[in-house]
């Protein structure tokens, strides 16, 4: 649990750092026995949280929790975030039956830093990922290729169809 709180705190973070744009999180552990948890971080250009950021996540992770602020301020301070508001997270979750929970724990996470934080509710991964670059729309990353009106879950099936 304490993991998941941890990952809704560093992706509003940084959202943060991207200018308020929206990074997703994904509660999945699809391809791993039903008790193990995962989850996935999404950059608002629709990819994989960016390497740059692995340290960070690795950082915030392992912190005890005696040194999780000094941890949270460090990253922080090097990526010049003055003001820490503004974070926006988008939590996509499977079907498992802890999913929901693990979800909204991310969800506080976010909020305890300052953050926004949506519950996008049962999608699949490429779906979240589909969202959270389509929701960002040309800030997120550029040019987007497609339609506006595919950024919505109901827009995903619309773009395969085409």
């Amino acid at each position: 649990d304490g993991a998941m709180y941890r990952i809704g705190m560093l992706a509003a973070l940084r959202s943060m750092k991207l200018g308020g744009n929206t990074v997703g999180i994904m509660v999945t552990a699809s391809h791993n026995p039903h008790a193990d948890n995962g989850v996935k971080l999404v950059d608002p250009d629709g990819g994989m949280l960016s390497q740059a950021w692995e340290q960070h996540a690795t950082a915030v992770a392992n912190a005890p929790e005696a040194t999780l602020s000094a941890t949270l301020l460090s990253v922080s301070s090097s990526e010049g975030l003055g003001d820490t508001s503004g974070g926006r997270v988008l939590i996509g979750r499977d079907t498992r039956a802890h999913s929901a929970g693990l979800a909204a724990i991310a969800a506080q996470g976010a909020r305890a830093i300052g953050g926004v934080a949506e519950d996008a509710g049962l999608l699949t991964t490429p779906q979240l990922h589909h969202l959270v670059r389509m929701g960002n729309g040309e800030k997120g990353a550029g040019p987007l290729y497609g339609k506006e009106a595919w950024a919505s879950e109901g827009g995903y099936y619309a773009m395969l169809s085409e």
